[in-house]
């Protein structure tokens, strides 16, 4: 079971950063062969072929080497330099160390995977972290993201940081950010309920074009 939340927003990501600098390989052992490729095809549905994207909160570097073996253009950063690392090595692609509230790209992106990352972000940051990416992309670009499906703000046994969002939550949230257009949320089954991963709740934006691109 999680544990309360007694502790202030500020210190919340340095939870999760802790964990994956201690559990680096053996995190990213445990997810290296999950076959995302439903939610790949459901994303890159929405971008030209060659297109560049961003892997935002890359983890092990698993989706990144998915989309360059598919023929796209990546760029990547985590939280986690321990896992910053270990994405570099296996995908030949930099990958900066970088928290999403530290994050200032503009304009350049035709799509941003945020996949089970955004999660790590305390709710009362969640609104700039969004706002953030969705400057990052090109005007028409798309975002992923997913969470852990529930209301909760809450410190895991393992001991990461998790904000989960209901559905109607994610909606309200993203209906606050300026320019974007809700393409689409929907709820999906978890791993493995039995062991504890519940559902996912996902969703795909695109950055409405802006007045100097018409």
């Amino acid at each position: 079971m999680p544990v309360s939340l007694d502790i202030p927003v500020e210190q919340a990501g340095l939870h999760s950063q802790d964990y994956y600098a201690r559990n680096a390989d053996e995190y990213a052992a445990s997810t290296l062969d999950l076959d995302l490729t439903p939610l790949y095809e459901r994303f890159l549905a929405y971008l030209p072929k060659g297109a560049l994207i961003l892997d935002a909160g890359s983890g092990s570097g698993r989706d990144t080497l998915a989309f360059l073996k598919r023929g796209y253009v990546v760029e990547a950063f985590d939280a986690s330099p321990e896992m910053s690392a270990f994405s570099s090595r296996l995908t030949g692609v930099p990958t900066r160390a970088l928290r999403f509230q530290e994050f200032d790209d503009v304009n350049r992106y035709d799509g941003i995977w945020a996949c089970a990352s955004l999660l790590h972000v305390p709710k009362v940051e969640l609104h700039e972290a969004l706002v953030r990416l969705v400057l990052a992309l090109r005007s028409g670009g798309v975002l992923y993201m997913s969470f852990k499906h529930g209301d909760d703000e809450r410190i895991a046994e393992d001991g990461r940081f998790y904000s989960d969002v209901t559905e109607e939550e994610l909606a309200a949230l993203l209906s606050a950010i300026p320019d974007i257009s809700i393409e689409e949320i929907w709820l999906s089954e978890g791993e493995s309920r039995l062991k504890g991963k519940g559902d996912w709740v996902n969703a795909i934006v695109r950055r409405l074009n802006r007045k100097e691109d018409v």
